[in-house]
């Protein structure tokens, strides 16, 4: 296994994202791979993470993104990478 890469990256899903625990969904997730960031609705409907940590583990918060809780549907997805700038101390929902 490689070594881990610390990096930052903006995760932003499309549909059905909203009012259906999806932000609930990204912190429990990220929260579980240790990374840090937060998670909000945006006004045109789509939610947003921003997260650092492992690169490895922001793929696998990427791919669960890609599905969503269940009555979540996603229509599309993107994710921008950037450097770490250790940023957050913790995984949080904003409102």
């Amino acid at each position: 296994m490689g070594k881990s890469e610390e990096k930052r990256a903006r995760i932003v899903v499309r549909g059905t994202v909203q009012g259906v625990g999806f932000r609930y969904y990204i912190m429990q997730k990220a929260q579980e791979m240790r990374l840090k960031g937060y998670t909000q609705n945006l006004p045109n409907g789509e939610v947003e993470a921003v997260v650092e940590g492992d690169k490895l583990f922001i793929e696998d918060l990427y791919r669960a993104m890609q599905r969503g809780p269940t009555k979540a549907k996603v229509t599309d997805h993107v994710i921008d990478w950037a450097d770490a700038k250790n940023q957050f101390r913790t995984f949080s929902i904003k409102r």
